[in-house]
């Protein structure tokens, strides 16, 4: 049967050989499935770079990566922007046409493959290093609240973790900021956050005072980024920003601002515990819990706010909501996990601790989406097995993290292991789940994932997965009719993952999808648990650079039918 005749059935190809699967795909998704990346400019792409395969001269429409070291700058990727802050979406043309070489083609055909080997050996390398231990950047504000814990027993006059307090001292940017610079913004309310919590552990030791000038001149030239409501907030910037901005003037620091803009700044606590007063969950006092220490507002007594004390001694894995707890008073478990917590990292830490499982999870679902996970089976093969004994023992981090949770039962049922959905039985209703902290800000993310792993189900008896995905269904259908027409890349995910369930996608389209909407600059946010950006652009290019030599192999084969 020709290629122009096949309806019912896709040609799924694999290391070189045809597989027939019977599905209900038209003959235009195979095409897609050899067609080149879209190109950034469609004017340039019959001018576009094209490698020779296997010494026969590649078809025009192939767009083949296998670009030697003469003239890799010139074969670079493009980013399309679809609007303001969308994501960037990948194009893998060529934008320029190959550089006059005058090796014979056979010779600079093993110089590209041997190039691209090197190439993809030290990414490959890179990514297990990674995937074996991953780091994590340090959080300016954690490290802040953790430099404020006063020592013990020394009548609160000295520093309990004076590396800290150094860090701050040694690391202010030079605009006067403290925090980590995105993508080039000048401020944002992360920055603003972490810029004033470190002014205020400095003053509260008393050392650093130029330090402290340039950090207010830096907030009152950038004070109106607070009351914007278009740049997304950290979790309880409302009441954490305010409070501790009422705490710096009762310090006696004085900030360059007008009197107005300190009234909007404590208005919108006022709004905030308007808000909150209205209300009345388990998710709310989770919230506060999370949140009111760091605000320096007292919305809770000391023994609601410790019934959210982990066994190992935290609030919900935050270094910032432990410290805030131990700078109004002593908790023995409390200043363990911290001294735990600088003894590992030194003298700052991340925003989030411990996120080992859920890091190293995010990139084995990360490595399987985008098609390149065949090539670091034995990592993954240990890190599931590691997450597998975890979610035996019920491990809190991986049961008491919403998010993590659903995604550990998907990865692991997905690859074949013993994982009982009654695990998932404390989110079964959407009551239950708004009664946790995720459910009371409404995560996305992690409604995303009950949703992906409720359609995980073995059988018609696994009502608690049929529950999730009934109320998340509806969740997340209701966030994208709220949104409009505005697409941010997790809603993105969420239209596909509704009209697309895993078993009705075709595995390579998915994988080339997954590829083109990738984004390799990764959010860093406070107080939320952040993947690595530094390492991505490495799985881009692993994934781009092996996607190419698969399709490659499917226009030889192609061209082997049609004779």
């Amino acid at each position: 049967t020709s290629v122009q005749h096949v309806h019912t059935s896709v040609l799924v190809f694999s290391a070189g050989w045809l597989k027939t699967t019977l599905l209900s795909n038209t003959v235009s998704q195979f095409h897609e499935l050899i067609a080149p990346f879209p190109m950034a400019n469609p004017t340039q792409g019959r001018s576009s770079s094209i490698l020779p395969v296997s010494g026969r001269q590649a078809p025009q429409q192939a767009v083949l990566l296998w670009a030697a070291p003469q003239f890799v700058s010139k074969c670079g990727l493009h980013v399309l922007h679809h609007g303001r802050r969308k994501p960037p979406r990948r194009s893998f043309a060529c934008s320029a046409s190959r550089l006059p070489s005058t090796e014979p083609p056979y010779v600079e055909e093993m110089l590209a493959r041997e190039n691209i080997r090197t190439r993809n050996t030290e990414r490959k390398a890179r990514i297990q290093k990674h995937l074996g231990k991953p780091e994590f950047s340090p959080s300016a504000y954690d490290t802040a609240w953790v430099a404020m814990v006063p020592l013990p027993d020394t009548d609160r006059q000295a520093p309990c973790f004076p590396q800290c307090v150094e860090w701050i001292l040694q690391n202010q940017h030079c605009s006067g900021s403290w925090g980590i610079n995105q993508f080039g913004l000048l401020a944002n309310k992360d920055i603003l956050l972490s810029t004033l919590a470190c002014i205020i552990a400095l003053k509260k030791w008393n050392v650093g005072s130029d330090h402290i000038s340039r950090g207010l001149e830096f907030i009152g030239r950038n004070i109106s980024t607070v009351m914007d409501k278009q740049i997304v907030s950290p979790i309880g910037f409302n009441l954490i920003f305010p409070g501790m901005f009422n705490h710096a003037i009762r310090m006696g620091l004085e900030c360059p601002v007008r009197e107005t803009d300190i009234s909007g700044i404590l208005h919108l606590c006022e709004m905030e515990l308007r808000r909150l007063a209205g209300e009345e969950s388990n998710g709310k006092e989770a919230y506060l819990a999370f949140v009111a220490e760091e605000g320096l507002v007292s919305l809770l007594d000391r023994n609601e706010v410790m019934n959210f004390q982990r066994k190992n001694g935290s609030l919900f894995n935050s270094p910032a909501a432990t410290a805030a707890v131990l700078v109004h008073r002593y908790d023995d478990k409390a200043l363990q996990y911290l001294n735990s917590i600088v003894s590992i990292f030194g003298r700052t830490v991340p925003t989030v601790y411990p996120q080992n499982i859920y890091y190293q999870l995010s990139m084995v679902d990360m490595l399987e989406k985008i098609g390149i996970s065949r090539h670091f089976s034995s990592e993954i093969n240990s890190i599931l097995d590691k997450a597998y004994i975890s979610w035996l023992q019920r491990d809190e981090e991986i049961i008491q993290d919403v998010e993590t949770c659903a995604m550990a039962f998907r990865l692991l049922r997905m690859n074949g292991y013993d994982v009982s959905s009654d695990e998932l039985s404390h989110v079964s209703q959407a009551s239950t789940f708004h009664d946790s902290l995720e459910g009371y800000l409404n995560q996305t993310k992690s409604l995303l994932e009950l949703y992906k792993a409720s359609k995980l189900c073995l059988s018609e008896n696994e009502l608690i997965l049929e529950n999730i995905s009934n109320w998340s269904g509806r969740l997340l259908t209701e966030k994208l009719c709220c949104s409009g027409t505005k697409r941010t890349p997790i809603l993105g995910e969420v239209e596909y993952t509704l009209k697309f369930p895993f078993y009705a996608t075709v595995e390579t389209l998915d994988r080339k999808r997954n590829i083109e909407h990738f984004d390799s600059r990764v959010s860093q946010q406070l107080k939320t648990k952040n993947l690595l950006c530094h390492v991505n652009q490495d799985i881009l290019d692993f994934a781009i650079e092996d996607f190419s030599i698969s399709q490659s192999i499917y226009q030889d084969e192609l061209r082997h039918l049609e004779r």
